[in-house]
């Protein structure tokens, strides 16, 4: 199957519009790298209170 080009992010209906503020870090969620999105998306999902990581 080729690939669309789509991350499991784009997909994932927990990943907020590019406007909203992150609900784990006070960072728009377009400012995150993949690193911060899929921490902040994993946080979210497993109910962790945990410190930011975005540069």
């Amino acid at each position: 199957m080729p690939d669309s080009g789509t991350t499991a992010l784009d997909d994932d209906v927990s990943a907020p519009g590019n406007d909203a503020t992150c609900v784990v870090c006070p960072h728009l969620w377009r400012e995150h790298d993949p690193l911060g999105s899929r921490y902040c998306t994993a946080t979210t999902a497993s109910a962790l209170t945990r410190g930011c990581i975005c540069s």
